[in-house]
């Protein structure tokens, strides 16, 4: 059977009572078995996954031993996957992680002095710990010929199912390797993700404040909706696995983070057949626009066409 197949979602911003401007999305729903089921626009549409790629490089250093060898658990596994907020509570876990290691906050490499409250600083943290594990070079763990990134993507290739020779590869904004695949690919990765990374869906699940923070997208998707796991990527990207086995991803065309919140809570709305935005996703489902004053002015509304 064919694909349902829709029109692009609009995220329409509101400012009064005008639309002042659209952006466009689209999306992809793949079943259990990762078999396209749905689609919105044209997700064949090739893209990078940032951020949304971290529980699928942090399965790297579980299925190696170097998860082990430290002696972490699901903490460690759910902040090598996020995206934090760099609140203390973030920072503390990462800088104890790097104390494991042997390291301090001088190795993180992401190009500025956030140290351990960059939102990347629990990534870059399983790249240093395979280094030190496995005695490469820890300097140089950014580089994509480094051993670590090489088996970052080897692990990131064999659970999206495409060879790691015919994957796009760029250079993320924290200085790591990122990775481009369609739309559709990515739905179909996400639905397969707990099956394939057990313990790290697991974990993020088990710590969704860890993975991004409180009012975030990815938190409040795992908070709000039973047996979801989320994790989003810059550029206006979502990536979700349901409950029910299928997986979802959102990608906003312009690359308006702002977009992305609205459109991705639409559709798991929408996919778990319920009737209204339960808890607090309903703040990420409708944002507000404010002006310099902090005074809500408009807000982003979607139109997810059937």
């Amino acid at each position: 059977m064919s694909p349902a197949s829709h029109p692009e979602i609009l995220v329409q911003v509101w400012r009064g009572s005008t639309v002042e401007s659209v952006h466009r999305a689209v999306a992809a729903v793949a079943g259990p078995d990762g078999e396209i089921e749905e689609r919105w626009g044209d997700p064949r549409f090739v893209t990078y996954w940032r951020s949304s790629a971290k529980p699928f490089q942090a399965q790297a250093w579980l299925a190696d031993g170097t998860v082990a060898h430290f002696g972490w658990g699901a903490e460690e596994l759910a902040i090598m996957s996020a995206s934090h907020e760099g609140t203390e509570t973030h920072a503390a876990l990462v800088r104890r992680m790097l104390a494991d290691v042997g390291l301090d906050e001088r190795a993180l490499l992401m190009g500025d002095d956030l140290g351990a409250r960059h939102n990347c600083s629990g990534n870059h943290l399983g790249f240093l710990a395979a280094a030190v594990r496995h005695g490469w070079d820890v300097a140089t763990y950014q580089r994509p010929d480094h051993p670590a990134q090489a088996a970052a993507l080897r692990a990131f290739a064999a659970a999206v199912g495409v060879p790691a020779e015919r994957l796009a590869t760029g250079v993320d904004g924290c200085g790591i390797v990122a990775y481009a695949t369609s739309v559709e690919t990515m739905a179909s990765a996400w639905a397969l993700m707990p099956s394939l990374l057990p313990e790290i869906a697991a974990a993020m699940r088990a710590h969704p404040v860890l993975v991004e923070g409180e009012g975030w997208l990815d938190t409040v998707l795992m908070q709000t909706f039973p047996g979801v796991t989320s994790k989003c990527g810059a550029e206006g990207l979502s990536c979700v696995s349901l409950p029910d086995g299928r997986g979802l991803a959102v990608k906003v065309l312009d690359g308006a983070d702002r977009a992305v919140d609205p459109a991705a809570v639409a559709l798991v709305v929408r996919l778990l057949g319920l009737d209204e935005v339960p808890g607090s996703a309903a703040t990420l489902a409708e944002p507000p626009v404010t002006n310099d004053a902090g005074e809500a002015v408009g807000r982003l509304a979607v139109l997810v066409t059937e």
